[in-house]
């Protein structure tokens, strides 16, 4: 629907026809140069001077053109299949084709999105049930944010309501506006059955010690059967243990200590004996990886008093059992500073504490070194210390300073939620003064006061001519992080991340070899396998003017050969997915027409996951349904769900209208009107000798 509006009332325009019909009047009335010229022609010549008067008085009303367009959006029902290994059966084709029909039956009235599930949300028609992982809860998640404020109708979901990645569904689908109407698949029947359900391990282990590994084998209905269990390490048999089902539900753990007499990465593999009458045997095995490592990174943290924020920075290390920290005040250390990988300097030196000795020790070795600069600090002792940066300390006063991200930071990589968590993190406590920074810098966050930003580090590195790495954090109270970190997630992860990943870089030794290939040691069986590399001049500059090839072997000497893409000035590549196994690799590349290379080895894990539990949880798909509002249907009803969602009067067309206006003096249109008025008039008046 279109109507024009004018600012001034719409009987206004009696005056605009009547202003062109007195101009156009006056005009022609007894203008004697027409005296011989057709009458039919100054009628012509009247009316074209008349119709653009008016419109330029109508124009004066400032008329606006609103139009009012409805749209009616049909209901958008989502259907989402199960795409994982534990929902596939014998009846797959005739489920498909049931399925077929009842879609069919849904998009003759209403919009039908079709997805799948499993390690993933795709946006699929057809399923396979290969899927090595479930997550239900990033389905709910995806179909809640992709379809926000749209007409939803209902979330149809066909599972075996079994999960194994994720958060639990049930809280996923409390913020959700539509029904999910679950279609319950899989068998709720408790079949006989051996499981090894977990391996519980370290991923790291310090070489000369014995790390644990505990497998959790859990069964039904096997009383009275015996079977055993055997551990094999890098493929060597190592232990076995006998187990004896004494329940039809029966659960045990079992505990083995494993020798780390080697660095690199350890194969455990735990497989139990198949046992007669039990469902499958492919649930009765896992392979874990534990890389044994030289030794623990220790961490000296000095300071000049007892301090929160040294708390905080233990409790996040704890989390990484490659660190091992030690605390002193600086009047009561003894011990020889070169015992440790780096050390955390925390209000050292101050005015009480020169630590004098400690200091030149430092500057005279090669150790890593975190300053935290706070109230005691005495800053002009800390200027003389090399770190790259000087503050000049006025009127002993201290700002409330917060954290901005320098987006040009490239040391290391830090998740979006941390650097999101430390600009809304409290302020901390640092100098009020003239900062400057000099040498090889890279600021983490900027100072940033009362939002304003300064430019000035609040948490830098710098790595001095002689490679040695120093970080400064321009503030005290850090231990305010950690708790606003649990305030808003419930738990330090960000805080802890951030902290090791600083200490991560610090106690990381500079590799400066020429050739580098790097890629992970341990991958599940459905990721892509990636490789990335570097070549270096003589300069250490990257460059990448030469091929560099890959070659990966199986365990049965099958060769697959590769060949590097160039990225910007390093290399990359995806070598795809590959069945679980151990594989070698060998890398060569030319450096100054000299052939180089470099050797490696990874391990795909099989993932087993989905046969860990072979009853279907029916009862999460009724408290889904139930919970939103929907209902649970099994597979041989299916065709209750079309009359169910078609009964529903919830689920509607919905109109939605749309109010548009324009100015008319914006349009074109009435300008081009005008001057075809105007140029008309002109014309006949010269063509009939008039002015």
């Amino acid at each position: 629907m279109t109507s024009i509006i004018t600012k001034a009332p719409l009987w206004f325009v009696i005056f605009c026809l009547t202003a062109g019909f007195a101009y156009s009047f006056i005009m022609y009335r007894k203008d004697k140069q027409f005296s011989e010229t057709a009458k039919y022609i100054i009628k012509i010549m009247f009316s074209l001077r008349f119709l653009s008067v008016s419109i330029i008085s109508f124009l004066l009303l400032s008329p606006i053109f609103k139009t009012i367009s409805t749209t009616i959006e049909k209901p958008i029902l989502i259907f989402a299949q199960d795409n994982s290994e534990s929902v596939a059966d014998k009846d797959t084709a005739v489920y498909k084709k049931k399925i077929a029909e009842i879609i069919g039956e849904f998009e003759k009235k209403y919009e039908v999105k079709k997805f799948t599930f499993g390690e993933e949300v795709r946006n699929e028609k057809t399923y396979d049930f290969t899927d090595k992982e479930t997550d239900i809860s990033e389905l709910i998640a995806d179909a809640e944010s992709k379809y926000y404020n749209r007409n939803v109708g209902a979330l149809i979901l066909a599972s075996d309501g079994l999960y194994n990645k994720g958060n639990n569904p049930i809280y996923a689908s409390e913020n959700i506006n539509f029904p999910i109407y679950t279609i319950a698949q899989g068998d709720t029947t408790v079949k006989k059955d051996i499981i090894l359900s977990d391996i519980k391990h370290n991923k790291i282990a310090f070489l000369n010690n014995k790390y644990p590994i505990q497998a959790v084998v859990f069964s039904n209905k096997m009383k009275g059967k015996t079977s055993n269990i055997t551990l094999y390490l890098n493929n060597k048999k190592l232990f076995t243990e006998k187990i004896i089902i004494d329940k039809d539900i029966f659960s045990k753990k079992i505990d083995f200590e494993i020798p780390a007499n080697e660095t690199g990465v350890q194969q455990i593999k735990l497989v139990i004996d198949k046992t007669e009458g039990e469902l499958t045997s492919k649930n009765n095995s896992k392979t874990v990886i534990v890389e044994v490592i030289a030794g623990k990174q220790k961490i000296l943290i000095l300071a000049n008093a007892p301090h929160p924020d040294i708390s905080a920075i233990r409790q996040a290390l704890k989390t990484n059992r490659n660190f091992e920290t030690e605390f002193y005040t600086v009047k009561k250390f003894n011990k020889n500073i070169k015992e440790y990988n780096l050390v955390i300097l925390h209000d050292v030196p101050s005015r009480r504490n020169s630590a004098t000795s400690i200091l030149a020790e430092l500057i005279k070795s090669n150790i890593p070194v975190l300053h935290i600069i706070g109230k005691q600090s005495y800053t002009s002792n800390f200027n003389k210390l090399k770190s790259g940066l000087k503050i000049i300390h006025k009127n002993h006063a201290f700002d409330n300073t917060q954290g901005e991200f320098n987006k040009n930071f490239s040391l290391f990589e830090l998740d979006n939620n941390i650097k999101d968590f430390v600009e809304q993190a409290p302020p901390l406590l640092s100098p009020f003064g003239n900062y400057s920074v000099s040498g090889n810098n890279s600021i983490l966050f900027y100072r940033q006061i009362k939002r304003i930003s300064t430019k000035n580090p609040l948490f830098m590195f710098h790595s001095g001519i002689d490679g040695k790495k120093t970080a400064v954090i321009t503030g005290e109270g850090i231990w305010r992080w950690r708790i606003y970190d649990f305030k808003e997630h419930e738990n330090h992860y960000l805080f802890n991340e951030l902290i090791n990943k600083t200490i991560q870089y610090l106690t990381l030794q500079i590799n400066k070899e020429r050739f580098k290939v790097n890629s992970e040691k341990i991958i599940p069986e459905n990721r892509e396998i990636i490789f990335d590399a570097q070549v270096y001049n003589k300069s250490y500059e990257l460059i990448n003017k030469d091929d560099v090839s890959l070659q990966i072997t199986d365990s049965t000497g099958k060769v697959y050969d590769y060949i590097f893409d160039k990225i910007g000035k390093s290399y990359s590549l995806n070598a795809g997915i590959f069945p679980s196994g151990t594989y070698k690799w060998k890398s060569e590349t030319l450096i100054d027409d000299k052939k180089t290379s470099k050797t490696g080895e990874f391990t795909v894990l099989e993932i087993n996951i989905e046969l860990a539990n072979t009853v279907a949880n029916h009862k999460l798909l009724y408290q889904l349904s139930s919970n939103s509002g929907g209902k649970m249907y099994y597979p041989k009803d299916m065709k209750n769900l079309i009359t169910e969602i078609n009964n529903n009067k919830n689920v509607v067309p919905v109109s939605y209208s749309e109010t548009k206006t324009e100015n008319i003096l914006n349009m074109k249109i009435i300008f081009f009107v005008i001057l075809t008025l105007l140029s008309a008039e002109w014309f006949l008046r010269k063509y009939n000798g008039g002015y």
